[in-house]
């Protein structure tokens, strides 16, 4: 690890102390460490649409909406290649908490999150996007080789 020198107003230094403190992080600078990577997977994010990801959209679903049972699987039908689990939870009577996991480009991730987001009956979505290489490879742990993807953060 380098050691580098930052200048900091007196008021940024007490937001960066209160999040390592709500957070729990060992001192300033674990807790500046995350803020950076998180600013810069933002700013990679929006910089390159094409990155490869992984990412986590969870969204609520309100129960008793006309066909939005089907609308949400007709767009996850049409983006299977993104989608590679999901996870539902009964909140209540009247919603349901959708977690998707995704990945692919980003471009095509946000297209995905705005569509079902946007579908009448959906509120309370959030998405995390994580960069990730994804590479296929062809080889075996067995017998015989297969093609898989490994998945690099």
């Amino acid at each position: 690890m380098q050691r580098i020198t930052v200048t900091l107003d007196a008021d940024l230094v007490v937001e960066v102390d209160r999040v390592a403190e709500l957070r729990g992080y060992a001192g300033r600078s674990e807790a500046m460490r995350d803020l950076l990577r998180r600013g810069l997977t933002e700013t990679r994010r929006q910089r390159d649409p094409d990155l490869s990801c992984v990412a986590s959209f969870t969204f609520v679903a309100e129960a008793g909406i006309r066909d939005l049972g089907q609308r949400l699987a007709e767009v996850q039908q049409r983006r299977h290649d993104l989608v590679i689990a999901q996870v539902q939870v009964p909140l209540d009577h009247a919603a349901t908490l959708h977690t998707l996991l995704v990945r692919g480009r980003v471009r095509d991730i946000l297209a995905f999150a705005d569509e079902v987001a946007t579908q009448r009956g959906v509120r309370h979505d959030s998405l995390s996007i994580i960069p990730a290489l994804i590479e296929v490879s062809d080889h075996g742990h067995g017998p015989e080789p297969h093609p898989h993807e490994h998945i690099r953060t």
